[in-house]
């Protein structure tokens, strides 16, 4: 006897979730949701924007190693990371080494631009021609 009035006890308290209790978890799953999207969005945003800004820096760079190998370069196309990034390049090094104590510079400033999806970036850099001797 006391055993069934032990399991009607059990099976009067159990009685489930409300409703209310119900919309609280949805809600809670809800939030949770959200912020791992927006975690996701932001990191995706924040990696796509340094990808670009390694590529600017990379085909700026690269800019500046062509206008060294070929002097008459005005321009190129690098292609990083899916990216075509488009790169003018202004200056003109020295054709020849000035001779030695004519008080000319062997050394011009080279700029190059590299610009992207809207962006772009800017390098310096001297390249010089010195007299062998």
């Amino acid at each position: 006897m006391r055993r069934l009035e032990l399991i009607k006890i059990i099976i009067e308290s159990n009685k489930g979730f409300s409703l209310l209790e119900a919309l609280m978890s949805v809600l809670l799953v809800a939030i949770l949701v959200m912020g791992v999207i927006g975690l996701t969005t932001m990191f995706t945003k924040y990696t796509r924007d340094d990808l670009i800004s390694t590529c600017l820096l990379q085909a700026a760079s690269s800019g500046i190693e062509a206008k060294r190998a070929d002097p008459s370069r005005d321009s190129i196309v690098i292609n990083c990371g899916g990216l075509s990034v488009n790169v003018t390049i202004t200056g003109n090094p020295p054709p020849q080494p000035p001779t030695l104590g004519s008080g000319q510079s062997a050394c011009a400033e080279i700029t190059a631009t590299a610009s992207v999806s809207g962006r772009t970036m800017v390098l310096r850099d001297l390249v010089c021609n010195f007299p062998q001797g």
